[in-house]
């Protein structure tokens, strides 16, 4: 079994190598980086043009709004006048002059944006002349009533004429700028999003290759550290085997040589069954039952050894039968031949093992108590700091334990002057 270890973590299988799985780590991650970085540039080059493009729009909304501004002053100036003329008030005076001094302000607000086109800008010039020259006659209507209304009116007319031309042909200017501003966008969005689009797939295909050599190194590793792992058990599995045998044999010895024939033919045929129990259960993973009738038979032989100077008990309860709880074999029988052959090897009478098997919600707990001398705290520390000893029997077992639930919280040890606890918890879920 030791060769086959060997060859199984040789020299150049021990230490498994983490260079190529940092290495595509590192590769993975770069690539999840560059990945994510092409969809925020993605989402970041869509949400901008449209924001811009909002923006946009909502200048020529203004644009809109500014000329239909000017004609509802000049509507709202005229209105008074005709109101002023009828009444001839100071409120509706004033009303009116408000009213006229509003279409110059919107005017001067208009300008900029119609300084770009030659047409709107020839027409505001003419109207606006035509406002100023009309401010002048109601001015002279209003102090010395020279300028009969007819003439006003005429002049009102052709403001009207020019002023609806102003307003078409900067509808027109706006709506052609925002067309061509739109096809602007149109064509930037098409193409910026089918560059971006590209790289972000040739990102995604990159990082879904690197990681697939991620996972494969890994999975790759994990196969190694597994097939370690079991080599590692099994050897410690067969270290068991001849431990025990050695043991059992020895005890058939002992009874021939002191005489005691029946005994010792006894002992041989519970041994073999044993044995061959032992045997065709192989040595990965047997069920609590098959543990508990591999203990049954062990602890039989050893009633007989220690003829009446030790009492051997064994509670179990049976709530966990209906489950098929997989542990490994021969795990709790070295407990109980611990208790025996080094905790109670000087006891003469009165001596006592008891073992308990309970059901908790996610373990089975299995504790072995004895009344012996106990086991010496540095032994305990060596046991649990996993540190190799000759006494194979505890540290077997912590170890198995150990490499088969992946974790390290499966067994303790509380041991004194007046006894020792061991306590496995075998659990239901393997890690």
């Amino acid at each position: 079994m030791k060769i086959v270890l060997q060859k199984i973590v040789g020299p150049r299988e021990k230490k498994i190598s983490k260079a190529p799985d940092k290495q595509v780590k590192e590769k993975y991650s770069l690539s999840y980086f560059f990945f994510s970085l092409c969809l925020c540039f993605l989402v970041g080059f869509n949400v901008l043009l449209t924001a811009g493009f909002i923006n946009r729009y909502s200048d020529y909304l203004q644009d809109y709004k500014s000329i239909n501004n000017i004609v509802g002053s000049y509507d709202d100036s005229k209105a008074a006048f005709l109101t002023y003329s009828r009444s001839r008030s100071e409120d509706d005076l004033t009303e009116f002059q408000n009213a006229n001094a509003s279409i110059f302000s919107e005017l001067d607000n208009a300008k900029d944006s119609m300084k770009a086109d030659r047409n709107c800008i020839m027409m505001y010039r003419i109207v606006y002349q035509m406002l100023e020259h009309r401010q002048e006659l109601m001015q002279e209507y209003v102090s010395y009533g020279r300028v009969s209304i007819s003439e006003i009116e005429e002049l009102n007319f052709q403001i009207e004429r020019n002023l609806n031309l102003l307003t078409t042909y900067y509808i027109d200017y706006v709506s052609v700028r925002f067309s061509q501003y739109a096809a602007n966008i149109k064509r930037v969005l098409i193409v910026g999003n089918i560059f971006l689009v590209v790289i972000t797939v040739i990102a995604f295909m990159l990082n879904t290759n690197i990681y697939r050599d991620f996972m494969r190194t890994r999975l790759e590793n994990e196969m190694q550290k597994r097939h370690i792992a079991e080599a590692k058990m099994h050897e410690l599995q067969m270290q068991m085997n001849p431990h025990f045998l050695f043991n059992t044999l020895s005890l058939v010895i002992r009874n021939i040589q002191m005489g005691e024939g029946d005994t010792a033919i006894r002992l041989v045929k519970a041994t073999s069954q044993l044995l061959r129990r032992s045997i065709a259960v192989g040595n990965d993973t047997i069920t609590i039952d098959e543990e508990l009738e591999l203990l049954e038979k062990y602890l039989f032989i050893q009633k007989i050894h220690c003829k009446g100077r030790i009492s051997i008990k064994l509670d179990v309860r049976k709530s966990y039968m209906d489950e098929e709880i997989k542990i490994p074999p021969l795990i709790i029988q070295p407990l109980v031949e611990n208790a025996i052959q080094h905790g109670l090897k000087d006891t003469t009478s009165d001596g006592q093992v008891n073992v308990f098997i309970e059901e908790k919600a996610d373990m089975i707990r299995v504790q072995v108590q004895d009344n012996g001398c106990g086991v010496p705290e540095e032994v305990v520390n060596n046991i649990m700091g996993h540190v190799p000893m000759k006494r194979i029997g505890l540290s077997n077992v912590y170890e198995r334990l150990c490499f088969f639930y992946h974790r390290d919280d499966c067994m303790k040890i509380e041991s004194s002057s007046e006894g020792t606890l061991i306590t496995l918890y075998l659990y239901k879920e393997v890690e």
